[in-house]
């Protein structure tokens, strides 16, 4: 026999099948699975659907020009965004693993999964920072009294703070002639208080509230401060609290949570859109939105944010893809499901920057400024610009308590993904951590939120600000994200081969999925993250927040965080082969069939480059259904 045949070596029964080929089926650990398709969803809608889309998708159309941003952005949705998630789905599905170990389909690209778990671990001690701070706000909202952002009379506020330009039912004559008693040179009324409004942001009593109550903001990075802010710190505290109950027993408990996080947040953004687009300037906010600035368009800057904008939103290399799709079915479509999720949350985002850009407007309207000085960049987007918003309508306290209420909602869809994703990981490495011990997924997941929350704790410092920005350039964003899709092109295009991953598919749903994936995972998806990866490291500038620029050594830093994810690839890559007698091998090894096997008791299936003949000879008791030659051609067994 031949030893150049492949075998697609494939059973009836998965690995949540209830039925074992083990002697001791007591002692198998089985595959999670979730109710119904619906959950799946809906999990997976709410993950799509997080603060990526409510308060990073806007402020980058905001930072690079409307639709400037928005051409690009689509533009990579069709090219990477659709192929590179159905990708993760699908290997988790077919594989019935996590991130790490399903590269057993090319083991010599396992750094990948290392990378993609670093990256998740780096996003899991950072993301969670923003739900504390919407927990913080959400809290003030339902307090007695009016909003703490709107008034100057509390003790973080300084001499400097001045209300009457946002105080509830001001309007422009009134900020008028605030602007123009406090300006020193003689100027128009218009004039006087554009330039007012624009200079003294900082003075606002939203922008106290956030510098000075919610972060306590030092000066930088080099005076971290102390750890005195417990506000932020109980928040942080009941943030992960939270978090441990929606994971602690696995997709049984996240499954539920998400039929009310993953479809409030539509409600409360079509309120607030509804409300939005009634207000005087909406419009204006709504065509600086999609009129294009071709300025914008032409710089390198703009497409490197929206593609890396695609993989942030989406989750694409974070784990958390590869470990949903392995709870899914055998012959569950996630084909349809992943071109349906990716639409549905790119609408989501244009949705949701409809909310943001009509209050904009309004603000701009109201306050005769341009659209471009309404807003800072960053978080103050969300945490500065709403609030100030939303303190000028009607009822601002029932705004307010709605659109932070939204926040939390789509933070913890998020947060518990990308935890859940990392407690898969380990189980999937090392099943011993709950194989055999009772409660040992409580446990393991008490751990995780633990030490997640240890290593956070530096975020709520004076400075914690400072380094929040770091992890969110850095180290689960941009260039490592490229870098992590750009491979896990390449190894599924290249290593393990398109055509062997459209048998693999067909095997599972009965259909191959279009060939424009199959360009996409040869030359498309390669290309343009490699290209986008250059512009990025051409134009790589220092790292600002508002006017603080970083200095080098905290750059540094950043791209330290960076390494640590891309870096696993090429290590990965060079320990297989030193360890395979310097030979790329392209898929699993018998034994690592047997331990699969021994690990899930009725494996879903494996794949592998062995010779038939071997197979034979070594008395596998794993059933080959389908045997299948190198041209890919059905062939029966002798």
């Amino acid at each position: 026999m031949s030893s150049t045949n492949v075998l697609s070596m494939t059973e009836s029964d998965s690995f949540l099948d209830k039925k074992s080929t083990s002697t001791d089926s007591s002692d198998e650990e089985k595959r999670e699975t979730w109710d119904s398709p619906r959950t799946f969803v809906l999990v997976l809608l709410g993950y799509a659907v997080g603060l990526g889309n409510v308060w990073r998708f806007p402020y980058l159309c905001y930072t690079y020009g409307g639709g400037a941003f928005l051409i690009p952005y689509f533009f990579f949705v069709v090219v990477a965004g659709i192929p590179m998630f159905f990708l993760e789905i699908a290997l988790g599905q077919f594989t019935k693993l996590s991130a790490i170990e399903v590269w057993k389909i090319a083991p010599c690209m396992k750094g990948i999964g290392y990378g993609c778990a670093l990256v998740n671990g780096f996003c899991g001690i950072y993301y969670i920072t923003v739900l504390a701070w919407s927990c913080l706000y959400l809290f003030h909202s339902v307090m007695p009294g009016d909003l703490p952002w709107t008034t100057c009379d509390n003790w973080w506020n300084t001499p400097n703070c001045t209300s009457g330009l946002i105080s509830a039912g001001a309007n422009l004559s009134a900020a008028m002639e605030v602007a123009v008693n406090s300006t020193a040179t003689p100027m128009t009324p218009l004039a006087a208080v554009t330039s007012s409004i624009v200079s003294n942001r900082a003075a606002m009593p939203a922008a106290e509230f956030w510098k000075h109550y919610i972060l306590r903001q030092s000066s930088g990075l080099d005076e971290v401060g102390s750890f005195e802010n417990w506000p932020m710190i109980l928040a942080f505290l009941v943030s992960w609290i939270f978090i441990y109950f929606c994971v602690f027993k696995g997709v049984a408990s996240s499954g539920k949570i998400v039929y009310i996080s993953a479809t409030a947040p539509y409600l409360m953004l079509l309120v607030l859109f509804i409300r939005g687009m009634t207000l005087p300037g909406a419009f204006k906010g709504i065509a600086y939105l999609f009129r294009p600035d071709f300025q914008k368009l032409a710089m390198s800057e703009t497409w490197v944010n929206a593609g890396s904008q695609i993989f942030y939103t989406y989750g694409i290399c974070f784990t958390v893809l590869f470990a949903f799709g392995s709870y899914n079915p055998k012959n569950n479509n996630c084909y349809k499901q992943a071109i349906a999720l990716v639409f549905s949350g790119s609408a989501t985002s244009l949705f949701s920057s409809f909310v943001i850009f009509s209050i904009l407007g309004h603000l701009s309207h109201t306050q005769g400024i341009k659209m471009e000085d309404v807003a800072d960049q960053g978080p103050g987007l969300a945490f500065f610009v709403y609030p100030v918003g939303l303190s000028l309508l009607p009822a601002p306290k029932v705004w307010s308590f709605l659109f932070f209420a939204t926040l939390v909602l789509v933070g913890v869809d998020t947060q518990f993904s990308g935890v859940e994703a990392i407690i898969s990981v380990l189980i999937d490495v090392w099943p011993g951590l709950i194989k055999g011990r009772k409660y040992g997924r409580e446990i393991l997941a008490a751990v995780v939120c633990l030490v997640l929350f240890i290593i956070g704790l530096p975020l709520l410092s004076q400075g914690g600000i400072y380094i929040f920005q770091l992890y969110n350039t850095y180290a689960a964003s941009g260039i490592s994200l490229l870098w992590l899709a750009m491979f896990e092109s390449i190894a599924i295009g290249w290593v393990y081969g398109v055509d062997r991953f459209y048998d693999d598919i067909e095997s599972m749903l009965g259909f191959r999925p279009h060939v424009y994936f199959k360009i996409c995972y040869k030359y498309l998806i390669p290309g343009l993250t490699f290209g986008i990866f250059v512009f990025f490291c051409i134009n790589n500038k220092p790292l600002v927040v508002d006017d603080y620029v970083y200095p080098w050594w905290a750059n540094g830093i950043g791209w330290s965080m960076s390494l640590v994810s891309m870096c696993c690839v090429p290590i990965g890559f060079i320990y297989h082969l030193a360890t395979n007698n310097w030979q790329l091998q392209r898929g699993g090894s018998l034994e690592e069939l047997r331990d699969m096997e021994k690990k899930y008791a009725s494996p879903e299936m494996v794949i592998s480059t062995i010779d038939k003949q071997s197979a034979l000879e070594a008395g596998s008791n794993i059933e080959l259904s389908k045997m299948v030659s190198s041209e890919g051609l059905p062939m029966k067994m002798d």
